[in-house]
This record gives structure tokens, C-alpha cells and sequence, in this order.
């Protein structure tokens, strides 16, 4: 049998164009996603339903590569450090997708393991279920702020403008010299992070948020 022209459509085709058409633009229609593709937009419906279910697709596929192993049993801190990494370096590859996940919900069938895995550590080790939810959202505060760091500029204030500073000038000599600055700044920042955590859950153990809940 004659091989076809033009390669098969297929839904992981469908998400790899979206991802490419999205990181060019910033997003996508379907139209667009069909003319890239070279097919009318009556060709993908017969693989997707339309361009919400394109964007769970990609959610999916970005979630699959966030994914990482994480050990109920181990301590919370490394899963806080390991989560936040990975979604830091997906975020920064993608940094256009920000947007299009932030507006729109996720699916049930979205791969939540890694965030219901954290949840669990979590909930284990002792923290409040609210301050769990908290510490969910955090970390993409802080990823979705890392991720876009990691995709600026290594010099933030160029020597013309220290130049005209006295303190700005003295604190950033203070950085170590070589290391990447927004690495640092991540590890400063998950530090800090996890030093606040953990005074939280000591404040939990002892009853502490029961009593500050109180009226």
C-alpha cells in the first residue's frame, strides 16, 4: 500500500503543533493550529473535540513532564524542593503557557499524581489541610515567578546603573561570582520558603493554628 502524502494526525501531533504554535505566539486558535498542520479544521475534530480539549492535552503533557517520584514515606522538605524544581524547568521552557493553563480549569482526567502525592506528605508529616491547599498554590506562585526569572536576562542591573548606586550596588557585590543568579535566587527563595513551613508546622503540632483561628 502507497504511503500518504502527508503524515497521519494523531493527538500527540496535534499537542506537539500547539506547543510549537503556542511558544511562537503565545497561543493558538484552531484555525491556526490547522493551517500549521497543513489540514482543514474539520480534519482535527475527528481527534479532539475542539481547542479546550487540545489545552487539557497540553496541561497533561506539561504535568507528565513536572512529574516527578515522589516518596510518601521521605521528608517533605526534599518533595517541596524536588516539586517546585521541576515545575520551575517546565515553566521556563514554556513560559508562554502560563497563561493559557491560568485560564482554564483542569480536567479530571489531568495527571494530578504529583500533586496529590504532595498533598498526602504533607497531610502526613502533620500540616493543616488548609495550609496544604496554601502550599499547593504557593509553589506555582513561586515556579510561574522562577520560571519566567530563569528566562531573563543573567545581568539585571548593568554596571551603568550600579554605577549611579550606593547600596543597590553593595548588596548585589555580594553575590557569588560565577553562580547563576536566578539559581541562587531560587534555592534562596524554596529556603526560605521551607524555613517558614516548618515554623508553621511546629505552630500546627502545638496547637497553635487551632488557637490563632479563634476569635
Amino acid at each position: 500500500m502507497a504511503r500518504p502524502r502527508k503524515p497521519l494526525l494523531s493527538r500527540d501531533g496535534i499537542v506537539d503543533a500547539a506547543l510549537a504554535l503556542a511558544s511562537e505566539t503565545g497561543g493558538f486558535t484552531v484555525p491556526e493550529l490547522a493551517r500549521r498542520l497543513d489540514v482543514r479544521p474539520s480534519s482535527l475534530y475527528n481527534h479532539v473535540r475542539g481547542r479546550a480539549e487540545i489545552i487539557e492535552l497540553i496541561r497533561r503533557r506539561l504535568h507528565e513532564e513536572m512529574a516527578v517520584r515522589v516518596d510518601v514515606s521521605g521528608d517533605w522538605a526534599d518533595v517541596v524542593r524536588n516539586v517546585a524544581a521541576a515545575q520551575r524547568a517546565v515553566l521556563a521552557r514554556h513560559p508562554w503557557v502560563i497563561m493559557l493553563l491560568a485560564t482554564s480549569p483542569a480536567g479530571l482526567d489531568s495527571a494530578i499524581t504529583t500533586v496529590e502525592n504532595l498533598a498526602t506528605i504533607l497531610s502526613r508529616a502533620g500540616f493543616a489541610d488548609r495550609d496544604v491547599a496554601h502550599v499547593i498554590a504557593m509553589i506555582d506562585i513561586v515556579t510561574i515567578g522562577a520560571g519566567l526569572d530563569l528566562v531573563s536576562p543573567e545581568v539585571i542591573y548593568p554596571p551603568e546603573v550600579l554605577a549611579q548606586s550606593t547600596t543597590l550596588a553593595r548588596v548585589m557585590s555580594s553575590l557569588p561570582a560565577g553562580a547563576s543568579r536566578a539559581d541562587d535566587a531560587f534555592d534562596f527563595t524554596i529556603e526560605l520558603v521551607i524555613e517558614a513551613m516548618r515554623a508553621r508546622l511546629r505552630r500546627t503540632l502545638e496547637g497553635g493554628t487551632e488557637q490563632e483561628a479563634r476569635p
